[in-house]
């Protein structure tokens, strides 16, 4: 039976070719990346470590805008004192909001259409999830004490107990006493 494509040694060894996987990053240049989303976050290196992101965010983040373009980015940070309010560029500025924004929500976003241009880079300027482990992992559950919906349980009882710095409420059938109502 002939199925109409000719089975060259060519086409037989591209078919049987997977996609290689990109090279390992160094531990250093990942341990080098905590550092800098450490400035960028205001979370600590443990936390951001206790995602299990780091690697991952790193290599997308490469994928995103390429090598180069992220060392530019890392030299830019470490003039500006890791201090993301002192970057200067515009190229700067929006890697460091796009940096910021993979580890709370676990999305890429699209950059500015003049720093993409700037950046030429091939890949399409949108935003797109990360990976489904990004979003359960993303650092706004912490920053509001939150848990992601559907993925992670906050645990049996706490929604008994008010979120931590919540005001104290009243007891029930009891008023709150307003400013001037005479009561």
């Amino acid at each position: 039976m002939t199925t109409g494509v000719p089975l060259t040694p060519t086409a037989l060894a591209s078919a049987a070719m997977p996609e290689a996987p990109p090279p390992a990053l160094p531990d250093r240049d990942v341990e080098r990346f905590v550092e800098l989303s450490v400035a960028l976050t205001g979370f600590d290196a443990f936390d951001l470590h206790g995602t299990g992101m780091a690697r991952f965010y790193l290599r997308t983040v490469l994928d995103q805008i390429g090598d180069q373009p992220y060392h530019d980015f890392e030299t830019a940070l470490e003039q500006a004192g890791l201090d993301p309010e002192k970057l200067q560029g515009e190229v700067a500025q929006d890697l460091a909001r796009a940096i910021a924004h993979l580890w709370y929500l676990g999305v890429w976003p699209p950059l500015s259409a003049t720093v993409h241009a700037e950046l030429r880079r091939q890949v399409a300027n949108t935003g797109f999830t990360a990976s489904p482990e990004a979003y359960v992992q993303g650092l706004v559950w912490s920053a509001f004490h939150g848990h992601p919906q559907g993925a992670k349980a906050p645990g049996f009882g706490t929604w008994a107990a008010p979120p931590p710095g919540a005001p104290e409420l009243p007891p029930p059938g009891r008023h709150r006493r307003q400013a001037g109502d005479g009561r």
